[in-house]
């Protein structure tokens, strides 16, 4: 399974924790609840083309040539795992024999940024390890 070098992984979470500031500023200040899917395949594939299936006030983002994150505004847990099951679906209808690797967390069970950027990863690394190809990772099943 593929593992990410440290460099990598420090690129990424960067790239996600700048474009994740607008959305915490909201959290904290208005608390309007926001939700961060990230999603990895082994294949290079145009990931771009599932942001024509997300709403005009999220925010999608490539991190690496085969990974890629969706800020999904304004959802509670329940609210981003159905979101994040959508775009799931969307990658499967159009790659239908790709194996993707996905993983969810909502602003409202962390403290900080860091802790939410660093625990999505987590999950991440947690599904590619455990082969949970297409399967949406949250914090409870990866205990």
């Amino acid at each position: 399974m593929v593992t990410f070098s440290n460099r990598q992984h420090s690129l990424m979470k960067e790239k996600l924790t700048q474009a994740v500031k607008d959305f915490s500023y909201r959290f904290r200040r208005y608390e309007v609840n926001y939700s961060i899917a990230i999603g990895h395949t082994p294949e290079e594939i145009d990931l771009s083309i599932l942001s024509q299936h997300i709403r005009q006030s999220d925010r999608f983002i490539i991190l690496d040539h085969n990974t890629c994150a969706v800020i999904l505004d304004c959802t509670s847990d329940t609210c981003g795992m159905k979101a994040a099951n959508n775009l799931l679906t969307h990658f499967q209808g159009i790659f239908f024999s790709i194996p993707i690797y996905v993983g969810i967390v909502t602003a409202s069970n962390y403290d900080t940024d860091f802790k939410m950027v660093h625990e999505l990863f987590y999950l991440l690394e947690y599904a590619i390890e455990h082969n949970m190809n297409s399967v949406l990772v949250e914090c409870s099943q990866a205990i």
